[in-house]
């Protein structure tokens, strides 16, 4: 009679993977058509994510619809006969590339040849480009006025008579000015100063000051035995280097003695009570009663059988659980 091995399976119901599958678990759903296997361990054998692996409802398949979701990276790319020419067709990044290289960006363009736009209105004045036309419009508009000699230098020295009769002279057109101004020496007593013995009064003296408030101080080194002030930032540093993290029940002596029973003598108490104690290193094998052991532990004939040549005579096993182990 042939074996038969069952995947966990949904037959009806609800599409999408099972709400808790075991790590390396395998299960069916006949909905979506789609096998989901469990991912991870939490440490107690149960996946921390189920992924689909296999079926038309987890991949994409050959023939008919299908909804393609989240970011697709192909390995191999279309080739330039493939550009894409209908509606529905993918387009290739370098297809983009290559329209986009005939157009202007739209932060500081830089256009060649005899680039042209609409010609404003005349009178605009706004951010909109100023064509030609535009700009020799405003020139005939202006008219060409009266830049004549007589009219505005009618001294002719060449200069503009408004500017002759200009109010002030900026600090860089003056000529012969000295480089700098030395003061002359003076002295002041401290209430001439205005403020200044308030702001004295406010600070403290080299010797013994009397300190308020929250003064601070840089933070020495850790390890630091000078006669350099201490932080509370220090301080604490250094109590925290003393306690080495101890949690906070255990951060002080009185909380050790606590935990170590207040028992003087707790290293020879615990080293007494192991000697009782099954060594580790001796793999059960210094059990007083071996056979008294496996039927406490409800261990049938079996528990001694060699792995190569177990037999089973009648019964049933159900709810067993084939592992294939890992790779």
């Amino acid at each position: 009679m042939a074996n038969t091995i069952q995947l966990k399976r949904r037959v009806s119901g609800v599409a999408g993977a099972p709400a808790a599958l075991k790590s390396g678990e395998l299960a069916h759903n006949e909905v979506d058509n789609t096998v989901y296997v469990g991912k991870g361990d939490d440490g107690s054998g149960n996946a921390t994510s189920i992924v689909p692996v296999a079926g038309s409802g987890g991949f994409i398949a050959l023939v008919g619809t299908q909804t393609v979701g989240g970011s697709k990276t192909f390995s191999l790319v279309p080739k330039s006969a493939q550009d894409a020419s209908a509606a529905t067709d993918l387009v290739r990044k370098s297809q983009v590339d290559g329209l986009l290289s005939t157009k202007a960006p739209l932060a500081s363009p830089t256009f060649t040849g005899s680039p042209t736009a609409p010609t404003a209105v005349a009178g605009t004045n706004s951010t909109q480009i100023a064509t030609t036309a535009f700009v020799n419009d405003a020139i005939a508009g202006f008219g060409a006025g009266d830049m004549s000699k007589s009219t505005y230098d009618t001294d002719n020295d060449g200069k503009v008579d408004a500017a002759e009769t200009a109010d002030a002279v900026p600090w860089s057109g003056i000529t012969g000015k000295p480089t700098s101004f030395t003061p002359s020496s003076h002295s002041h007593s401290i209430a001439q100063v205005t403020g200044l013995q308030t702001a004295l009064n406010a600070k403290a003296a080299l010797a013994s000051p009397a300190l308020t408030g929250s003064p601070t101080a840089p933070t020495a080194t850790a390890g630091t035995n000078t006669t350099q002030i201490a932080t509370t930032a220090f301080v604490a540093a250094a109590i925290g280097a003393l306690i080495d993290a101890a949690p906070g029940a255990m951060d002080t002596l009185n909380e050790l003695a606590v935990a170590l029973g207040d028992d003087p003598n707790f290293a020879t108490t615990v080293t007494n009570a192991l000697a009782g104690k099954l060594s580790a290193a001796s793999n059960l094998s210094d059990l007083p009663n071996k056979a008294t052991s496996r039927s406490n532990l409800g261990l049938g004939s079996i528990a001694t059988q060699a792995a190569n040549n177990v037999a089973i005579t009648g019964g049933a096993i159900n709810g067993i659980t084939l592992d294939g182990g890992t790779f």
